[in-house]
């Protein structure tokens, strides 16, 4: 039975300690992320600028994600507007959370005040967790939510409490609705369950109602899949052919080791002996096989992203705080934890530059070359990291649209489409285009094919990005009219030429179901 009320229970071995900590580094990550926003140079990031195009046709459904995040960036656009600042702001707050609750699980783990701070400090400094948190997508809330599981699976543990797996399963659920990539989540967490004592968890009632609650959370989504031909899994399927990148398991485990901050693996690396061989972590055993089981699925696919178990960290950072803490007080404390914490802390601003935007575009990629942080796409070339390329270039290119559409005679340029070849351009296109009188925006990539097919058809289209064969295949005139040109985005979107396309072959009904392209790079 336990021995504490339900709500307020910690390890029984917990010094008493103060969250006042936890809330400073809480509020540091926050500024972490803000700050870098002053630095102009920096614009929105490509997938920003879907989840925008996302948030304004909200759907149960997408191509590549989930509901979730359009669904919350619609609140943010809504009520705060769509600076860079406005949209960022929750993907901080996010990130600030799951740092609280980095200590928090410490705390739960039987840590004091260092090995919460020390938890919380290590992920809030981590690359990875940096690179992130800093621009809207759905990792910082896969990151907060995972987190959240894993501190309601601690107090399911400690306080033979099975009535909240209900909680676990509405976590589950919605992160679901998050991303599709936390059923690996919670497929290794109930595999490590079956391996360890706890699995008569799993005879609970409790835990299939779990089971049940997520299941109906994520059903609309399930549905629009149904209704869409299952395209979330051609996309899937696709980006693990055309976009992610071969790895070896040894290299899966380095880029592990680099994202999540190198000075800072002893923690994490403590903090898997912890739930695995401490006494201390006795009966949690389940959490340091989630985690293995989620490296071997990573090692055995072979080409997923070092970021896909980026909300695996969060619990080794705090169970290291605490084993850390327990070896550093049995000897010179104040020294030890100085140190401890310093090696940690310079990790992070060593590997902060090449996180978050606080260097000009030259020093940046000068910068970058040294540390050679790891590619996260096939073909993806830049001076810069790709979390930076991809901020540059996109009013520009709606300046350089619109200078084709002033080649046109005026009374023609209401009767056009611009046909973008993927998302980035036509999120660019759609948000940029009021400022520059552009006409609505087609693409073949991804959710984009879907919105487009509704257009009617137009006699004249301007086309970005695409290769000229393939609109001479559509079009029985293609007239190249300029070219788009930026100096720190990605390659493949520089030099982009921008041709005027009329006389379609075929009906637009005939032709655009063959553009179609879900997941990474396009097939030739």
């Amino acid at each position: 039975m336990p021995t504490h009320s339900p709500a307020t229970s910690v390890h029984p071995d917990a010094p008493p300690s103060s969250q006042v900590p936890l809330v400073l580094l809480a509020a540091f990550s926050v500024c972490l992320q803000l700050l870098p926003l002053l630095n102009a140079e920096y614009g929105y990031f490509r997938d920003e600028l879907y989840y925008m195009a996302c948030a304004k046709h909200l759907a149960f459904g997408y191509v590549d994600h989930p509901p979730l995040a359009p669904f919350l960036l619609r609140l943010v656009l809504i009520t705060l507007g769509e600076s860079v600042l406005a949209i960022r702001l929750l993907p901080a707050l996010a990130g600030a959370a799951t740092v609280f609750l980095t200590g928090s699980i410490a705390r739960r783990l039987g840590g004091g005040t260092f090995a919460q701070s020390l938890g919380a400090l290590a992920m809030a400094v981590a690359p990875g967790f940096l690179i992130f948190c800093g621009f809207y997508s759905m990792n910082p809330f896969e990151s907060l939510l995972w987190t959240g599981c894993v501190y309601v699976v601690v107090r399911i543990v400690q306080e033979h409490e099975p009535r909240l797996w209900a909680l676990v399963g509405v976590l589950v659920g919605i992160g679901l609705l998050n991303k599709h990539t936390l059923i690996v989540y919670a497929f290794s967490l109930v595999l490590a369950l079956l391996l360890t004592p706890a699995r008569r968890q799993v005879l609970s009632r409790w835990f299939w109602l779990g089971g049940a609650l997520a299941v109906l959370i994520v059903l609309p989504n399930v549905v629009w899949q149904v209704h869409n031909d299952l395209a979330s899994l051609e996309f899937y399927r696709n980006a693990n052919l055309l976009k992610n990148i071969d790895t070896s398991p040894v290299e899966v485990l380095l880029a592990q080791v680099f994202v999540m901050n190198p000075l800072a693996f002893p923690v994490w690396f403590a903090g898997l002996c912890f739930f695995l061989f401490s006494g201390q972590g006795r009966g949690l055993r389940v959490l340091g096989l989630t985690y293995l089981f989620l490296l071997a699925t990573m090692m055995w696919a072979g080409s997923s992203r070092p970021d896909r178990m980026l909300a695996a960290y969060p619990m080794l950072f705090a169970g290291g705080g605490v084993l850390i803490a327990g070896f550093v007080e049995r000897r010179s404390r104040w020294l030890l934890q100085t140190v401890v914490a310093g090696v940690v802390l310079v990790g992070g601003v060593l590997f902060a530059p090449i996180a978050l935007p606080v260097l000009p575009p030259g020093p940046l990629a000068q910068y970058a070359q040294r540390l050679s942080p790891p590619r996260v796409e096939q073909g993806a070339t830049a001076r810069l990291p790709q979390w930076f390329a991809d901020r540059f270039g996109w009013e520009e290119m709606a300046a350089s649209v619109a200078e084709a559409l002033d080649s046109l005679p005026e009374q023609k340029q209401g009767q056009v489409l611009l046909l973008a070849e993927n998302y980035g351009e036509a999120g660019a296109l759609e948000l940029f285009g009021p400022r520059y009188g552009l006409p609505p925006v087609i693409s073949p990539h991804n959710t984009y094919h879907l919105w487009s097919a509704e257009h009617d058809e137009a006699p004249t289209y301007i086309a970005i990005g695409l290769p000229e064969e393939e609109l001479r295949r559509i079009f029985g005139e293609v007239t190249p009219v300029g070219v788009h040109r930026c100096t720190w985005c990605m390659d493949y979107e520089n030099d982009l030429p921008i041709y005027i396309c009329r006389d379609a072959r075929t009906p637009f009904g005939d032709w655009w179901p063959t553009m179609k392209w879900y997941g990474g790079a396009r097939k030739s």
